[in-house]
């Protein structure tokens, strides 16, 4: 969730917010927020486009090849074509309810994902699995956070669906935490390859409440 948000607010905070950001970032290692605000920065140039049109009907959506995410590349083992959707259902399953890969991107099952696959929520749209893999990996901090996957079904032989809810820690100096919220996510297989082509979120809360969140400090 977020990708977007979140990652904006690292590099640009907000009027009020900047002062204090500044001073907590004195106590703090520097070196590794450049490095997240080098992935922001990155990222933002991959979903600008789509938040301002975010209204709009949505289309195919391909991002620059900036750095640090780069160009799409190759990503995990050999994939598994083929898979019946019953199989990647399962895979999917295991990976949300024991990996929690919404915030641990160390546990999706990269092998049924294209490399070209297209990453879309209410606020981003981005195309490429090994950008959306590193940008999720410096958004929530798994540690702090939790996913609590409510059901998944194969709806139809190109498409899954689950429910599920999240809440947690992101991983910016102000410590801001969100609530928990509910997500219902769409994969899309690939005809032929039964590949997984596009991952789509849509949440319980308004884009306006995810940027709200993502602003509010916590002392926790």
């Amino acid at each position: 969730m977020m990708l977007y948000l979140a990652l904006f607010v690292a590099v640009n905070g907000t009027p009020s917010s900047r002062p204090r950001v500044t001073t907590y970032a004195r106590n703090v290692d520097v070196a590794r927020l450049n490095r997240r605000g080098a992935f922001a920065r990155a990222l933002m140039a991959l979903s600008l486009q789509p938040l301002k049109s975010a209204t709009a009907s949505s289309s195919r959506s391909i991002g620059f090849p900036v750095a640090p995410l780069g160009k799409i590349r190759p990503i995990g083992d050999d994939k598994r074509s083929g898979l019946d959707p019953e199989e990647i259902k399962k895979l999917l399953e295991t990976s949300i309810r024991d990996g929690q890969y919404f915030i641990n991107p160390d546990a999706m099952p990269l092998e049924v994902f294209k490399d070209d696959c297209r990453f879309k929520d209410p606020t981003t749209d981005v195309v490429g699995l090994s950008r959306y893999v590193k940008a999720l990996g410096i958004l929530f901090d798994p540690k702090r956070s939790k996913v609590n996957l409510l059901d998944i079904k194969v709806k139809s032989p190109t498409e899954i669906v689950a429910t599920w809810t999240q809440e947690g820690y992101l991983k910016l100096p102000w410590n801001p935490y969100v609530p928990p919220y509910t997500s219902t996510t769409t994969w899309l297989l690939e005809k032929g390859t039964n590949l997984i082509q596009s991952q789509e979120h849509e949440w319980s809360i308004s884009a306006v409440e995810a940027l709200r969140e993502t602003f509010t400090p916590h002392s926790r």
